[in-house]
């Protein structure tokens, strides 16, 4: 028999996890699982162990199997004293509580499944093991995003993720999964996820062969390079159930070994490629066919529009009234139990939008339930010379509940107010039916992105003008606001929120924010970096320290230069516009008397001691958080960042105030500044000035100098525009990390 080494402290550590008098009446049926039982702990029920020769023998627990035997529990951060476990299996338990960071901190652990639980709190975005194979997570209570900490050591090892039947919300981070080269299967089903799915990331990895989003809120179109030339190797692909737009890719063909694909409940158009539709595809489902019965196998994918199926496919029903009835029915895989195709009338949209919108009670009553009462007259709504309606105004009368996809089938609707209410979940891709040219959700609780065809829409908000579409013309994304929620006609901008926001919190269209600033530091405190990582109980591994060490020894040695220099002498400038300001005054005082007052090379800077460049990144990442062009990114499916030159160029054209913008004047002074100090320089060599004068930056100067003049010139080519054009050259990144538009 082993000897028992640390089995106390183990045993402290399992027998964490009997608790209450649950726990005991559990622990009283099984082996061990008492302190001071006599049975060695490797002996214990589902305890495995790895048993060492180290200068005597040693037993270390690696595994704890404990599947499906009724135990009743939370993790405790004790078991993350079990510095050897490799796999934990707690599946179809009673577990409650959050995941300790502890247990997540385990560095050799390499698989974890706590699936079919009630396992509840925020999901980990650190994970200690960089052998971590396996993690199940499904059907319990966890809150958060999806993984978005691209250092976390699981990233490299992951092959498989199930987290399905979850809260989890928020977009996924396609710069993340890109870290996920291992990953074979991602179950993400039945969550309240949202925002674009990152194609070309999901593409990217190898050996992605399972890949499950169905049932959440996606929007957007189905991207086509999540089938990339090479890299093609997904089987299974289930997108049902969520609000995806657009046709089905062309590209999907390149899927060679998928048998399982499903699209129904969606707001798919268009027609499959015929080339898609096989008789391996879905086949599982319609094996009990008789041999010679009719197939379509493009209805095994989903039913075509103008038609309906009790699960969106085979066997589908076509609606009555042809052509007409895919006005109505216009989306792939509808799907009804009693094969009914939608047919509403204006009176059946305002019924189900009232159903929908009036959990608490709409302030001031309302009239739309009154079945007797002319639709046109009832409360906040016209009509037009026919009866259409074609516009509701519902502004601040207490709705609450969701907006309904029918209220997309008013295809004369040309106004839609519904802001200051109290309206929750997603905006519905169903409005783009409508002939909407005014459109007004601000002040709710609306969450996620707009689909991107909504912010598609011709004069939608003043969108497609100079053919230019951008959705904070329509909402102003989650985390930032202005006074009207919304771009709009109003032409203000959208301004960053650091209000600390859950993502289940982060709005769309907000109109106020509690903290406008962004935060400041006052430097960087290695000292409180360090402990911070301690307190979070990430391990900072031989690379990490090396990394540290070698990042201290930089900032010390940056330090001392900067402080030599500093302390060269009191004649010296500190900084590039202390030596300006000085040789401009130098200069000044020299030419005094000689010079015109009207001369631009006499101009005084009203902004002593004013740093560009400092303004310039404020400016910039002011107005790019919300400038994003709906064109590109529906083409792409791709997010776009600028470089910091096509910031300012972009802030240049967009903050003009009136006939010439801030940028402008700072330009102008800059270069002008820059012919005063050049001018005073030359002065000081030739009266045998001895004081210091700095020309190493000439070089430098002169080409910001140009550089400004560009700028300038940029401001006075572009003024009248809008907004400017998108520059040719520019940096993919992924959407998802800007939280902009979709």
């Amino acid at each position: 028999m082993p000897a028992k080494g640390s089995d106390r402290d183990e045993q402290q550590a399992l027998l964490s996890l009997i608790q209450k008098v649950e726990g005991e009446e559990w622990a009283s049926t099984k082996k061990g699982w008492k302190l001071n039982s006599g049975v060695p702990v490797c002996e214990w029920e589902g305890i495995g162990c790895r048993v060492s020769v180290n200068g005597g023998s040693t037993a270390t627990i690696t595994s704890i199997n404990l599947d499906n035997q009724g135990l009743s529990a939370t993790l405790t951060s004790e078991l993350g004293s079990l510095k050897d476990l490799e796999e934990l299996n707690l599946k179809g338990n009673l577990i409650t509580g959050s995941i300790p960071q502890e247990v997540a901190n385990l560095e050799k652990l390499f698989s974890l499944d706590l699936t079919n639980n009630q396992v509840s709190g925020s999901l980990p975005q650190w994970w200690g093991s960089f052998s971590l194979n396996k993690l199940f997570l499904a059907q319990n209570q966890l809150t958060g995003e999806f993984f978005h900490n691209i250092y976390s050591p699981h990233l490299q090892s992951m092959q498989e993720v199930r987290l399905e039947n979850n809260k989890l919300v928020g977009t996924l981070d396609g710069t993340t999964i890109m870290q996920m080269q291992k990953i074979e299967t991602i179950s993400l089903s039945q969550n309240i996820f949202s925002g674009l799915i990152p194609g070309f990331q999901l593409g990217s990895l190898p050996g992605l062969k399972f890949l499950y989003l169905d049932n959440n809120e996606f929007v957007g179109p189905l991207p086509s390079q999540l089938a990339q030339s090479g890299k093609s190797s997904l089987e299974e692909i289930w997108v049902q159930s969520n609000s995806l737009s657009g046709t089905v890719p062309a590209s999907y063909v390149r899927f060679d070994m998928l048998h399982d694909f499903f699209i129904d409940g969606n707001k798919l158009t268009g027609a499959l490629p015929l080339q898609l539709c096989s008789a391996k595809l879905n086949n599982d489902f319609f094996n009990t066919l008789p041999p010679d019965a009719e197939r379509n196998y493009c209805e095994y994918i989903a039913c075509p529009a103008g038609s309906v199926g009790k699960e969106g496919v085979y066997p589908c029903s076509v609606c009555p009234g042809g052509d007409a009835a895919k006005l109505e029915n216009p989306y792939l895989g509808k799907s009804n139990v009693n094969l009914q195709c939608s047919a509403y009338s204006q009176r059946d949209i305002l019924r189900i939008f009232y159903e929908s919108t009036s959990q608490r009670g709409w302030s001031g009553g309302s009239d739309w339930d009154d079945s007797t009462k002319d639709v046109c007259q009832m409360t906040g709504i016209t009509c037009d010379d026919h009866e259409n309606i074609i516009k509701i105004g519902l502004k601040n009368r207490n709705l609450s509940g969701t907006i309904p996809d029918a209220i997309g089938f008013l295809s004369f609707l040309e106004t839609l107010d519904l802001s200051d209410n109290n309206l929750e979940g997603f905006i519905p891709s169903d409005l783009r039916w409508t002939s909407l040219t005014r459109l007004d959700i601000s002040g709710n609780k609306l969450r996620g992105v707009l689909p991107p065809l909504l912010c598609m829409m011709q004069e939608l908000n003043g969108n497609g003008e100079n053919n230019v579409y951008y959705c904070d013309r329509i909402a102003c994304p989650a985390n930032t606001f202005n006074t009207f929620g919304h771009h709009g006609y109003h032409g203000e901008p959208c301004q960053p929120c650091y209000d600390v926001q859950a993502p289940e919190e982060a709005y769309i269209g907000q109109k106020k924010c509690a903290n406008r600033q962004k935060p400041t530091s006052d430097g960087f405190d290695w000292k409180k970096e360090i402990e911070t990582l301690k307190e979070s109980g990430a391990n900072v591994n031989i690379f990490s320290k090396v990394a540290l060490s070698v990042a201290t020894i930089a900032l010390v040695m940056l330090v001392f230069l900067l402080g030599t220099r500093c302390m060269g002498g009191k004649s010296q400038p500190q900084g590039r516009h202390e030596r300006k300001q000085m040789l401009r005054q130098r200069a000044a005082s020299s030419d005094s008397g000689s010079s015109s007052s009207g001369s631009d090379d006499d101009e005084e800077d009203p902004t002593p001691g004013y740093s560009d460049d400092v303004e310039l990144a404020s400016v910039g990442s002011a107005t790019s958080r919300s400038s994003r062009n709906a064109m590109d990114l529906i083409n792409q499916h791709k997010g776009i960042a600028l470089s910091r030159p096509q910031k300012v160029k972009k802030a240049i054209s967009r903050r003009l105030p009136q006939a010439q913008g801030i940028r402008t004047s700072i330009s102008n002074i800059n270069v002008n500044s820059r012919k005063q100090r050049l001018k005073g320089s030359r002065r000081s060599i030739d009266d045998g000035y001895d004081g210091v004068v700095d020309f190493e930056d000439d070089d430098m100067d002169e080409q910001d100098e140009e550089e400004e003049e560009e700028d300038a010139s940029s401001v006075e080519n572009n003024f009248g525009e809008e907004r400017a054009s998108v520059p040719k050259k520019k940096r993919q990144t992924d959407l998802l990390d800007i939280p902009m538009i979709s």
